[in-house]
């Protein structure tokens, strides 16, 4: 097999794709990987040129690099950018890029290798939402646990027997909580409960008891 054909079946059965590229980005060959990968047939693929396949923000990066490549800067480069698929969507792609040259050195095409990377962009942007996912979490638990210790640092400890309680520190009767602490405006009365019970010891003659407040 010679140098020419055993080229030919490396890039056509090469499981990355691959395109022969004219100077002016027209495609004028590309392999059976490169026009599955991108949803074209060969023949819509040569009718095409890469500057409509590839991402507006990605494309003048692409052209410095070929730049380069034409003025001999660089004798290869490998770039990552954004390609066009036939419905529209982008995938992301790894190239490879060499350049051939005619023997007296004018540029004749540049050899592209596309190495598709989406499947392992969409695990990373999958694995950043979960870190953010897991992130807001932990920052919602913080906030809970927060307002948990600062409600029992507000809690209230009564005492039944006297009928105080102990705030700040100090402890005082539940009215002067009430009014000083809560500013609610208290007044004395009698539930119904309590009147009740009030004529009932009334009617049988014992006394009634004081009110605890």
């Amino acid at each position: 097999m010679t140098t020419t054909s055993l080229f030919e079946h490396t890039f056509d059965h090469a499981a990355n794709g691959m395109a022969i590229i004219a100077v002016d980005g027209r495609f004028l060959r590309v392999n059976a990987s490169l026009s599955a990968l991108l949803g074209y047939s060969q023949e819509e693929m040569l009718a095409l040129d890469f500057q409509r396949l590839s991402h507006p923000d990605d494309l003048g990066e692409m052209l410095a690099n070929l730049g380069q490549l034409i003025r001999g800067e660089v004798g290869s480069f490998q770039l990552e950018k954004r390609c066009k698929h036939k419905d529209g969507h982008y995938l992301s792609v790894f190239h490879v890029v060499t350049l051939a040259r005619e023997i007296d050195q004018r540029p004749r095409f540049f050899v592209d290798q596309v190495i598709d990377i989406t499947p392992l962009r969409q695990a990373e942007e999958r694995a950043r939402a979960d870190a953010n996912t897991k992130q807001r979490l932990y920052e919602e638990l913080a906030r809970s646990n927060a307002e948990v210790h600062q409600l029992q640092n507000q809690l209230l400890t009564v005492c039944a027997w006297t009928k105080r309680i102990r705030a700040g520190g100090q402890w005082q009767t539940i009215e002067d909580f009430l009014t000083t602490r809560l500013h609610f405006k208290v007044t004395h009365g009698i539930s119904d409960q309590a009147r009740q019970e009030f004529v009932s010891h009334l009617e049988k003659g014992t006394q009634p008891p004081k009110p605890d407040l």
